[in-house]
This record gives C-alpha cells, structure tokens and sequence, in this order.
C-alpha cells in the first residue's frame, strides 16, 4: 500500500514541484521587481498562473525540458 502511494505521488512530482517551490517563488520574483499586475491581481494568484503554465506541460510531457 505504502508502495502504490508513492507511485502516486511521484506521478505529481511536476505539479506539487510547481505548487510549492515554483508558485512561491514566482510571486517573490513579482513582487521584488516591481511587476504591474493586470486585474488587480495578487501576486501569489499571478505566480500560481506562472508556475502551473509550466507545471501542467511538464505533467503531461514526463519531463521538464
């Protein structure tokens, strides 16, 4: 069982990657340059966007480059 769950978990490897390093680290980057955001948008929701354009491609790839 312990087995077949890190089978899953590891099948997600891209999108927890993007949700808890590249999402953070993409609103960081926003908000220490200064970015105008469209909408009124936060920053975290503008890093979300970013890090999941990149996420998504790679979940479906397999791979990252």
């Amino acid at each position: 069982m312990q087995k077949a769950m890190l089978r899953r978990l590891y099948k997600l490897g891209p999108m927890i990657f993007g949700l808890g390093f590249l999402t953070p680290l993409a609103a960081q980057l926003l908000q220490s340059a200064d970015v105008p955001l469209p909408f009124g948008m936060s920053a975290l929701l503008a890093g979300f966007l970013i890090a999941m354009a990149i996420a998504i491609p790679a979940q479906l790839r397999g791979r990252w480059v």
